[in-house]
């Protein structure tokens, strides 16, 4: 086996929500391992539990690096604890070994949210997206990254930092250190200045997309996308998903 899963969760998500993505992602992952890393105990495959962190892009940065560093295979693949994945999405293997690879076929779902008139509605976004949870690419690519980014999010007197996805690194000013830990999922796009090195980064496509469910407890906060839905290719009704669970 060449990929490891790294999951990742600030054990906030509400059941049976929490339960029922992990329960998915055992049965799309087939023989594949899973290294789970959690602020508190979970069952699911390895578990590393890391302590009460917080939630933030530091604490995100943290939990993916241990991650990582605990797996022995060449790539790894993201997942988040509130997205369903295919087969598909995890049979794929990056063709370069110097670029951050991110699934552009992902809709949102939009569940148990503060709009319950789009319950079950199915959305993408309006442009090239590259989400963290959609990631896969070499292991030892993303520790460097990673690594890069904790370095310089934890020095206090640094005047210029690394925030984003991988590949997507850009430089910003020391407000977004303030940002980066303070829990907020306030984008940082007010503070971005030029690429500060030359990660690369690409996008690929698989047949059927991944789900990303927006509810009232995302970090990124609520999103609604175009080409909106009710019957999604692959998936069917959201609600018929929910009761086969």
């Amino acid at each position: 086996m060449d990929l490891t899963i790294i999951y990742y969760t600030n054990n906030l998500l509400d059941e049976p929500l929490f339960s029922n993505c992990q329960e998915h992602l055992k049965g799309v992952a087939g023989d594949i391992p899973i290294i789970s890393v959690s602020q508190k105990p979970i069952d699911l495959c390895y578990n590393i539990c890391i302590g009460d962190i917080g939630s933030s892009w530091l604490s995100l940065y943290k939990q993916l690096l241990v991650g990582c560093e605990k797996a022995t295979t060449k790539y790894i693949a993201t997942a988040e604890h509130d997205c369903l994945y295919t087969k598909e999405h995890f049979a794929w293997r990056p063709p370069r070994e110097d670029t951050f690879y991110y699934n552009e076929n992902v809709y949102f779902v939009q569940h148990n949210g503060n709009h319950p008139e789009l319950e079950g509605m199915y959305s993408n976004y309006w442009e090239e997206r590259r989400a963290l949870s959609q990631l896969i690419c070499n292991r030892e690519l993303m520790i460097k990254a990673i690594k890069a980014r904790l370095e310089l999010l934890e020095t206090s007197d640094v005047k210029k930092i690394i925030y984003g996805e991988p590949g997507c690194s850009l430089i910003n000013l020391k407000r977004a250190q303030v940002v980066a830990k303070s829990g907020s999922h306030a984008s940082l796009s007010p503070f971005l200045k030029d690429f500060i090195e030359k990660e690369k980064s690409d996008i690929f496509r698989t047949n059927i997309p991944n789900l990303d469910i927006r509810h009232k407890q995302n970090f990124t906060g609520p999103k609604r996308g175009k080409n909106r839905t009710y019957d999604l290719q692959g998936w069917g009704e959201f609600k018929k998903i929910w009761q086969n669970f």
